[in-house]
C-alpha cells in the first residue's frame, strides 16, 4: 500500500492517471471467508493509510468446477460496501495451477486454506494412491491421506516431493511472473500439525475408522475405501520453504514471445509460520460445527470414488460417531495452518 501511495503521488505530479491497486484472492469458494478478510484488510489500510484514497480492484478466483452463481450471489450482497470504498470487481473462474493475468500486473495476492489441495488437473488419484508403495495389494485400504499415520512413509515421502513441493513451486512461480516488483502475496495453507487427520490417539484418521467400519458391518465395498484418495498434502513450515526454493528454478514460458524467464527466482521470503487453531462450535454440540466442516470438505472426493447413496450415508453416519469418540467434545479439533509471505524483489541478487 506504501509503494502504491508513492505510485500515485509520482503519478499526480506527472499529471498522469492514477491506477487501482490490484488485489487477487485466489480460491474464494463461497466468496463469505474472502469477504471477512477483504474488509478487515481495507479497515486496517485506512487507519494506516492516511488520507489518500486507496482505490482498488479485486479479482476472486475460483475453480470452473465450483459454484460460480453462489459465489457472485456472496459478492453482490457487498454490493454498497464496494461502493462506498471504491473498489470494483470481477470473478474468475480458472485454475491458480495455471497462468491467470499478465505479466507484472499484481499488487497482491491472498489464498485461504486453498493451496493444500494439489493440482487435480491430471485426475491421476488412483495412482497417486500407490505412489511408492510397493506392496499395493495389503496397504491401499489403510488410509485415505497421504498424512494419516497408517500411510505408508514411503508414500508419504514421494507426495512430498513429487507432489506437493512440485506443486506448490510451479504455483509460486507462476504468481512471481504476474506480480508487480515489489508485489507480495500471504499464502494460509492447512498445516501438518492437524487432529482432523492425526487423531490424540495416535490412530488413523476418522474418515479411515468410519470406511472401516462400514466394511465390516457390511455396509461399504472395500473397493471404495482402496479408491478413495485426498488429493491434498498438509505442508510443514519447511515444507513450504523447500517448495520456494524449488520455485526459483522452475522455467516459465511468456505466451506471446515463446522464451522461457525463473520469475520464481525473484522471491523473497518475509515469514513463514505455524498457526494453532481450534475449530468447534458454541452450544450443546460443540464437534457439532467441526464435523459439518469436515463432512463439506470431504464429501467430493468420497463421490468420486463412486459409493452408492445408501455407502455414503452409511459413512456419514460412522463418521460422526467416530468423531464424538475420538475428539474431546468440550475443546473441540485441535489443527494448524501454516502461513507463508514472500515479496517480489526488483531484481535478481
Amino acid at each position: 500500500a506504501k509503494r502504491y501511495r508513492f505510485e500515485n503521488q509520482a503519478a499526480v505530479l506527472d499529471g498522469t492517471p492514477s491506477r487501482r491497486l490490484q488485489l487477487v484472492d485466489l480460491g474464494s469458494s463461497d466468496g463469505s471467508s474472502s469477504m471477512a478478510t477483504l474488509q478487515f484488510a481495507v479497515n486496517s489500510l485506512k487507519q494506516s493509510g492516511g488520507d489518500m484514497p486507496l482505490p482498488m480492484h479485486v479479482t476472486f478466483e475460483e475453480h470452473p468446477r465450483s459454484d460460480e452463481k453462489k459465489l457472485r450471489s456472496t459478492l453482490d450482497k457487498y454490493g454498497d460496501w464496494f461502493q462506498r470504498n471504491n473498489i470494483t470487481r470481477d470473478v474468475l473462474m480458472r485454475s491458480f495451477y495455471e497462468p491467470l493475468f499478465e505479466a507484472e500486473s499484481i499488487d497482491f495476492f491472498m489464498s485461504f486454506i486453498c493451496l493444500h489441495w494439489l493440482d487435480s488437473s491430471s485426475n491421476d488419484f488412483e495412482n497417486w494412491k500407490s505412489l511408492g508403495i510397493h506392496d499395493k495389494a495389503e496397504m491401499l485400504g489403510d488410509f485415505v491421506y497421504a498424512n494419516e499415520s497408517s500411510a505408508p512413509k514411503s508414500l508419504r515421502e514421494a507426495w512430498r516431493t513429487n507432489l506437493a513441493h512440485r506443486h506448490l513451486a510451479k504455483f509460486l512461480a507462476l504468481r512471481a511472473k504476474e506480480m508487480r516488483p515489489a508485489a507480495e502475496a500471504l499464502i494460509v495453507m492447512v498445516g501438518a500439525n492437524n487432529e482432523y487427520f492425526a487423531p490424540p490417539d495416535g490412530g488413523p484418521s476418522p474418515l479411515t475408522r468410519a470406511m472401516r467400519r462400514c466394511i465390516e458391518r457390511g455396509e461399504l465395498r472395500e473397493e471404495i475405501l482402496r479408491r478413495t484418495i485426498a488429493p491434498f498434502f498438509l505442508r510443514t513450515v519447511d515444507d513450504a520453504r523447500a517448495a520456494l526454493d524449488v520455485a526459483a528454478d522452475i522455467d516459465i514460458k511468456d505466451a506471446t514471445t515463446g522464451t522461457s524467464t525463473r520469475p520464481g527466482a525473484l522471491l523473497q521470503l518475509i515469514d513463514c509460520r505455524s498457526i494453532k487453531v481450534v475449530t468447534s462450535e458454541e452450544g450443546d454440540d460443540p464437534l457439532g460445527g467441526a464435523f459439518d466442516l469436515f463432512w463439506a470438505i470431504h464429501l467430493n472426493l468420497l463421490i468420486n470414488a463412486g459409493p452408492t447413496t445408501a455407502e455414503l450415508n452409511s459413512i456419514k453416519a460412522q463418521a460422526r460417531g467416530v468423531f464424538h469418540k475420538i475428539y474431546d467434545s468440550k475443546k473441540g479439533v485441535p489443527s494448524s495452518f501454516t502461513a507463508l509471505c514472500v515479496r517480489k524483489r526488483t531484481r535478481s541478487k
